[in-house]
């Protein structure tokens, strides 16, 4: 078992290897995400994803340990790093559900 179940979770179900032909951006897979599950899911995926950050493990050992949790997308294609997407995606994990 690891030490994140609902953040392994999250990125198996959600940027498991077929993601981007579900959605347009990673962005929008966490809002799907965010706005799909409960409150309470959703807030204990923040929660390990900030104290998955609280690790301070360096670029190559916190993508390998994304990786390792089930997430089949790589910020770095895209011109981030593994630390500054997870950052974004705990903060959009906290910002609530979207208006319909």
């Amino acid at each position: 078992m690891h030490a994140y179940p609902t953040l392994e979770n999250f990125f198996a179900a959600y940027f498991h290897q077929d993601w981007a032909m579900e959605h347009d951006t990673p962005d929008a897979v966490v809002a799907c995400y965010r706005d799909g599950e409960s409150p309470e899911q959703v807030s204990r995926a923040r929660a390990e994803a900030e104290a998955l950050l609280g690790e301070g493990l360096d670029e190559d050992a916190l993508g390998e340990r994304i990786a390792a949790l089930g997430s089949e997308y790589d910020p770095t294609r895209d011109g981030a790093t593994w630390r500054g997407w997870l950052q974004r995606l705990a903060q959009d994990l906290g910002e609530g559900r979207s208006a319909d």
